[in-house]
């Protein structure tokens, strides 16, 4: 028999786990080496990739990018001047572009009129999914 040395915490840990198990400390290192090899033999399965639906908006002479993810109905600004900002809401989306580009004016905008799906140049409201 080979032994195996570890600090105290980790013989705490392995103590506790082998107690939990029913199993001898022994018994509890094959367990976690057998499952770390089912582990590492499992193929990688990424999630899969949401629905997303690229979108633009000209405000003020300013073309602004984004992406419509139809799963959750909130969009991400692609382009300047927000380019990275996540938004809830294709609104919240189009108030935070206007404020940024025209500051001063009020920002209130329906975001599924204020967006239009590139592909189709139609309004985001012609994606848009009855609630």
């Amino acid at each position: 028999m080979t032994s195996v040395e570890v600090d105290s915490a980790t013989f705490r840990d392995l103590t506790l786990i082998a107690s939990a198990a029913g199993i001898t400390r022994g018994e509890a290192v094959a367990l976690l080496v057998e499952r770390f090899h089912e582990a590492s033999a499992a193929p990688e399965q990424l999630p899969p990739a949401r629905p997303t639906i690229p979108v633009h908006a000209i405000y003020h002479g300013r073309r602004v990018e984004g992406e419509f993810d139809s799963a959750t109905a909130s969009l991400t600004v692609t382009s300047d001047p927000l380019a990275g900002k996540w938004f809830q809401t294709p609104s919240g989306a189009a108030k935070a572009v206007v404020a940024a580009i025209k500051p001063g004016v009020t920002p209130n905008r329906s975001g599924y009129d204020f967006w239009f799906v590139t592909s189709t140049g139609k309004t985001l409201a012609s994606v848009r999914r009855p609630t």
